[in-house]
């Protein structure tokens, strides 16, 4: 991730707080956030998890397009308004704007919305996902990437958490 690019993102999850979307920031951007020592290379994009609610995801989506970006549910452009049967099975809207990603997921494989809800806190304006809650799923996913940052964070910041199964 660029500076631009964080900017960039900045900007928009502002813009959907202002107009009261509601969402969670996880992954790498929502803990850089909270650690701005974790280095922007090990930020791919940013990613937001949100109600599985279509009215929610319409205004998400309108949002997004007004501001610049453009949305795609499986890279086909999105109809609007958003019907429940077309978002069942796809769990993210992904929206993309001078080479920033933006995705916004509405199912999860590890939590549900209330899950995600209470393990988050407001943290410079922005609802994110608490950091330890963060590296846990890191740890659950367990990609190459996952791994390389749970590894650059027990390195650089603290041992990492108990129960991440990560070794």
């Amino acid at each position: 991730m660029t500076a631009a690019q964080e900017q960039r993102y900045l900007r928009t999850l502002h813009l959907l707080v202002a107009a009261g979307v509601p969402f969670v920031g996880l992954g790498t951007f929502a803990l850089r956030r909270q650690c701005p020592r974790l280095p922007r290379r090990l930020v791919a994009d940013c990613d937001l998890q949100l109600p599985p609610d279509a009215a929610v995801l319409t205004q998400l989506t309108e949002l997004l397009q007004t501001a610049g970006w453009h949305v795609t549910l499986w890279e086909q452009p999105v109809p609007l308004p958003l019907q429940t049967a077309e978002l069942v099975g796809k769990y993210y809207l992904r929206a993309r704007r001078a080479g920033a990603v933006l995705d916004c997921a509405y199912e999860n494989d590890f939590l549900s919305w209330p899950a995600f809800l209470a393990d988050s806190h407001w943290h410079e304006g922005l609802p994110v996902l608490r950091a330890e809650a963060i590296l846990h799923q890191k740890a659950q996913t367990g990609r190459p990437r996952d791994l390389a940052l749970l590894d650059w964070w027990q390195q650089t910041i603290r041992p990492r958490p108990s129960g991440l199964g990560v070794g």
